[in-house]
């Protein structure tokens, strides 16, 4: 079946829009392989009728909603590669090839976490990356800042909102400018150079760092630099500009330079973010994207 569009990605940024596109009687094909960056989220807020939300849920919402719409067909399968065909696209999965006019690619972020043997065992219950996702649930304890290089300082100013015990830990960077030392100092921040040797605490609660040097400092929470990029295999055999840092050069709605290919939410700005904003995103994407096929038929 040939398509209007396929969306790839079944996160907010791509069901807000395959929900636009089922308004708008668009045939469209959603293909999610269901493999969330925030599986590791228990609650999602900022989200006004949806804070406190766990995202699985907010997910399984979000498909009913979408899906009640008869244009719009889920897939729970991993798109292996893109294809540009003449003025439309192939899209093949690991068990079958579609084509369509328009793909939108809301495929979130791959991430990397920093090099921390037992990272994973807290992140996303007393570790986290956003200040403004779950800084609230964390006020007032005392909190690791695992950061180095220009945004650590930034981030320290960003956590002082919610909490005045904080602790620097750069995991083995020793090249600290000397008007940092000096302010943190100042604000009575410790910074701590050592490598992490691991995470230390119990069923997600972090309680302590343990350092190279044998150290442990205590602490009840972590806020962590995380590495993100949109580096996807499967379009690949697509000559995409990006910048200098990696990120689709695209106009304010989405517009890549390959004609008919546009990207929202997460994979639209390289950084992550809220579910409200990829989800408000991924509607305004989809909604620009009809408005270019109805100028061209009309």
């Amino acid at each position: 079946m040939y398509y209007d569009v396929i969306i790839i990605g079944g996160g907010p940024a791509g069901l807000n829009a395959a929900l636009n596109f089922g308004r708008g009687m668009k045939q469209t094909l959603v293909i999610d392989a269901n493999n969330p960056r925030n599986r590791v989220t228990n609650e999602s807020h900022s989200y006004l009728t949806q804070d406190g939300v766990k995202p699985t849920e907010f997910k399984r919402k979000a498909k009913a909603d979408v899906t009640k719409y008869k244009d719009v067909t889920y897939l729970e399968e991993r798109v292996e590669k893109v294809e540009k065909i003449d003025k439309g696209f192939e899209v093949k999965t690991q068990f079958q090839t579609f084509n369509a006019r328009q793909v939108l690619v809301a495929t979130g972020l791959r991430e990397q976490s920093p090099d921390i043997a037992n990272f994973n065992d807290f992140y996303g219950q007393t570790v986290f990356y956003c200040p403004w996702c779950d800084g609230y649930e964390m006020r007032n304890k005392k909190l690791a800042v695992i950061y180095s290089g220009e945004m650590m300082v930034h981030m320290v100013k960003l956590l002082s909102n919610f909490s005045q015990d904080l602790v620097v830990f750069t995991n083995g960077e020793k090249d600290i400018l000397q008007e940092d030392k000096v302010l943190l100092d100042k604000k009575g921040v410790n910074i701590y150079t050592e490598p992490i040797v691991r995470l230390v605490g119990n069923d997600g609660q972090l309680k302590g760092i343990e350092l190279n040097d044998e150290q442990i400092i205590s602490v009840e929470g972590a806020f962590a630099r995380m590495y993100w990029d949109t580096q996807f295999d499967f379009l690949d055999r697509l000559n995409i500009i990006r910048d200098e840092d990696g990120k689709f050069e695209t106009d304010m709605f989405g517009k890549t330079s390959v004609e008919g290919l546009y990207v929202a939410g997460e994979t639209k700005d390289n950084f992550a973010g809220q579910l409200l904003d990829s989800a408000t995103n991924g509607g305004m994407v989809a909604k620009m994207m009809m408005m270019q096929q109805i100028e061209e038929d009309f």
